[in-house]
């Protein structure tokens, strides 16, 4: 589903419903849309997913809002592979402020694409994933941290494969995104990472990992 709504639209409250108890695939685009309902769903094999529910700002006692979103959060939750961008997350990351996160039990590979944003939102997502095993993401015209993984209990227990592609040049943070893969995967088995500066190169294979078995390879 890709949304493509004319400005003279944009006053309205968009609403998309979704009734498909045959459905394996899904896709979303579709920034403007403010509620999605989902009636009926089956058992996802795979979900892209490139939603803000209209959010330019999350009001916490907005319980409708929080309602749809957790709804929808749980009917997309039994998907086995997923594609999400950092808008998606941002928009989990302001909810599970107010409320947990159901648990994406069957999600065992993930695909996370960040424009222009910062990728201390993933945690809190990939918390909710207690079987994930393979993590792909790229970042592009990253910004400043925010702070979030501060106090953040962060084991990540399933995860065996993390893939990075950034276009960071902030070296300090480079080397903190690629630390806490290291540092908190138990039984990571291989992390790749594009890397053209020596200074970084040489923290790279440096790094202490909490995985004994784990493969730092530099492209």
């Amino acid at each position: 589903l890709f949304g493509n709504h004319e400005e003279e639209d944009l006053d309205e409250d968009l609403v998309v419903v979704i009734d498909a108890p045959r459905l394996e695939k899904l896709k979303l685009f579709d920034p403007k849309t403010d509620c999605f309902i989902i009636n009926s769903i089956g058992s996802l094999v795979k979900a892209v997913i490139d939603v803000t529910f209209n959010l330019y700002q999350f009001d916490p006692i907005d319980l409708p809002k929080r309602n749809m979103i957790r709804s929808f959060l749980l009917a997309i939750s039994s998907a086995r592979e997923m594609t999400i961008t950092s808008f998606t997350l941002e928009a989990i990351y302001n909810y599970s402020r107010c409320e947990p996160l159901p648990l994406f039990r069957n999600l065992s590979s993930l695909r996370a694409n960040f424009y222009n944003c910062t990728w201390e939102t993933l945690p809190i997502f990939l918390e909710s994933c207690p079987t994930l095993k393979s993590l792909s993401f790229s970042i592009r015209d990253f910004e400043e941290p925010i702070g979030i993984l501060l106090g953040l209990p962060s084991f990540l227990p399933s995860l065996e494969f993390v893939e990075i592609v950034s276009t960071m040049i902030n070296a300090e943070e480079h080397m903190k995104l690629v630390s806490y893969f290291l540092e908190n995967s138990t039984i990571l088995k291989k992390l790749v990472r594009g890397c053209e500066r020596l200074d970084i190169l040489k923290k790279l294979l440096s790094t202490p990992r909490l995985s004994s078995s784990c493969q730092v390879i530099v492209l």
